[in-house]
């Protein structure tokens, strides 16, 4: 007997992934089903001793229970009932349990052995944990379990870039956003007498004034889209000491408990990987915008200098 537990850490699985190995098991449960049916028609003319089984009296069990957010349950014990669930409730999922069991007997004659094998998986949205219990004497559950080890393994890191580099994305879509309105603001302070002459006399006045004047928008008016996409994917808050200065406790990112735990794609966090990719689409299209509002901002600058000196 082979037995083993799998921890899945920083890792973040799909739906899609729990989808394809949840209809490996029910596949290579009915192939078995089949299996018997088949070598109970061709043993039945024979003698026992001149037998031959692979999966004799085979029994197969695909059960699941799910638990929702509103404190109700369901257990079902068909692959049919299963997937119409998780196709149509995964969002109300808090947990979900599966046990995945095979009993049968592998018979050469006279000689015969039972063999009995299993893979437990307990399914959260923070982590996944899975029991396998596989037989050294036959092969039938290793590639469910090969399939599981797979995914794992293939599976991204949860504590990836959109989250390492959170303050520079949001930063760089931030000003992007707000480098607009910033220079329009910026340029008819132009019409106020001393704010002209300031620009011709500082020269960089301008230019900083629009830059952190284009944070202070970008971040205040357009943080909200943001705000919403990273909601269910950051790291949780630690306490981390306090500020006497400022007489208020500190905060911060708890990242060891943040790549200790996975990101499952069940309940809460149903959308987290279309959020993922909103934001990298979002940081890659506003990105596109910088370099001509930098040359734009430039130019202006330029504008302003000569505007204040000359008027």
């Amino acid at each position: 007997m082979y037995n083993d537990t799998i921890k899945v850490a920083n890792k973040i699985i799909s739906d899609t992934d729990l989808a394809d190995i949840f209809q490996r098991m029910d596949e290579e449960l009915r192939e078995n089903i089949q299996i018997c049916k088949q070598e109970t028609a061709q043993n039945e003319r024979y003698e026992r001793e001149y037998q031959h089984w692979t999966a004799k009296s085979f029994d197969g069990t695909f059960k699941c229970t799910f638990n929702f957010y509103d404190d109700t349950n369901i257990t079902v014990d068909n692959y049919n009932a299963f997937i119409t669930i998780f196709n149509n409730r995964l969002h109300e999922v808090k947990d979900m349990w599966v046990r995945y069991h095979y009993n049968y007997w592998i018979q050469h004659g006279s000689d015969q052995k039972m063999v009995s094998q299993s893979i437990n998986m307990n399914i959260y949205e923070h982590k996944m944990d899975i029991e396998v219990n596989l037989s050294s004497d036959d092969k039938k559950m290793d590639d469910v379990y090969q399939l599981i080890k797979e995914k794992i393994l293939k599976a991204p890191e949860r504590y990836d870039r959109i989250i390492k580099k959170k303050s520079s994305i949001t930063n760089k879509i931030g000003f992007a956003l707000g480098v607009i309105p910033s220079l329009v603001i910026c340029t008819l302070l132009v019409f106020v007498p001393t704010i002209r002459q300031i620009y011709g006399m500082t020269y960089i006045l301008y230019p900083i004034a629009v830059v952190i004047l284009a944070f202070l928008i970008g971040n205040t008016v357009f943080s909200g889209t943001l705000d919403r996409l990273y909601s269910t994917i950051t790291p949780k808050q630690k306490y981390a000491g306090y500020d006497s200065t400022n007489h208020k406790s500190i905060y911060k990112d708890d990242i060891d408990d943040f790549v200790s735990t996975s990101e499952i794609i069940i309940g809460k966090n149903i959308d987290n990987i279309k959020h993922r990719k909103e934001i990298v689409e979002l940081e890659e299209k506003y990105s596109k915008y910088i370099p001509t509002e930098l040359i734009v901002l430039l130019v202006l600058s330029i504008i302003m200098i000569l505007v204040g000196k000359l008027i």
